[in-house]
């Protein structure tokens, strides 16, 4: 079993778990470190942050579609898998972006529910939206195949993509908009939208993916941007777990990581394994990149 953090170099990551896929890079320059990273793998914990990007998206011609009101009911709350939303009772009023907000940093599930049932009122098909937005920004691996019905465990939308193009995605939300160098797609999205989706991730708190583990406690832990995942539930021993980790450098650049643990790794059977193997991943990209202690 795989209980502690360790401290290794990202090379040594590879080597530990052959089965661990991930991709690591600046914000210009070439792939830094990479293992397996062309292969597929269920989104597993990251279709929030498309799920996002493209409601952000939406708002962007629809002046005030971000601060619409919608409604976490009882039955949200009965299909939802995660989050805190599920343990209270009686309806809840909510922004469009504040239910973003608390799925991009908690992966609720009744706030997931209560979107998708928005975008249905108004006459939204999300996943052709989000397949869009994902051709847009030049995400052509991505495989986006549905959306929760029912229940959701925070995610959204479902699919497949790879480290690299969820590198890739990182990369794009700190691209200029008028970037055209290859090693970073330019962004479609406005720059509004693309600082909505950093502030979303900057104020995450993540117990086990690749931020849990870095320096620091609460407001004083390193600076980082992520999403939360569901490394803490039963259903990552299913599907695997997927994590992204974006960290500032004392040049001022962003360092991305981007990572996805199969969940038939050897010697990962318990939540626990996977936070241990995720963290010690991007505590050594921490390391590797001389970020920034402020």
């Amino acid at each position: 079993m795989i209980t502690e953090v360790k401290t290794l170099n990202l090379q040594d990551c590879a080597a530990a778990w052959p089965a661990l896929q991930f991709a690591a890079a600046g914000e210009s320059s070439e792939l830094i470190a990479a293992s397996h990273a062309e292969e597929m793998h269920d989104l597993a914990g990251i279709g929030k942050l498309v799920l996002g990007l493209t409601l952000g998206h939406l708002g962007e011609g629809d002046e005030g579609f971000l601060e619409h009101s919608l409604r976490v009911t009882d039955e949200h709350r009965r299909g939802a898998r995660t989050g805190t939303l599920r343990l209270m009772s009686a309806d809840l009023e909510l922004s469009v972006d504040d239910a973003l907000n608390l799925v991009l940093s908690t992966g609720d599930g009744a706030c997931v529910l209560a979107l998708l049932d928005f975008a249905e009122s108004e006459g939204v098909d999300l996943l052709a939206e989000a397949r869009g937005v994902a051709s847009m920004l030049g995400l052509s691996s991505m495989q986006l195949s549905g959306v929760e019905r029912g229940e959701s465990w925070g995610e959204g939308l479902l699919g497949e993509t790879t480290p690299a193009e969820t590198l890739r995605l990182l990369r794009t939300l700190r691209a200029p908009a008028d970037l055209n160098a290859e090693s970073a797609a330019p962004s479609g999205l406005s720059a509004e939208t693309r600082h909505r989706g950093q502030g979303w991730m900057s104020k995450v708190f993540e117990p086990a993916g690749l931020a849990s583990a870095l320096p620091g406690f609460g407001p004083k832990r390193v600076p980082h941007q992520t999403v939360s995942g569901w490394e803490v539930t039963a259903r990552g021993l299913e599907r695997g777990y997927s994590s992204v980790l974006s960290l500032p450098t004392e040049s001022g650049e962003w360092v991305h990581v981007a990572a996805h643990l199969p969940a038939s790794t050897a010697g990962v059977v318990s939540a626990r394994d996977a936070s241990a193997v995720l963290g010690t991943l991007g505590l050594s990209a921490y390391r590797a990149f001389g970020t920034s202690p402020a």
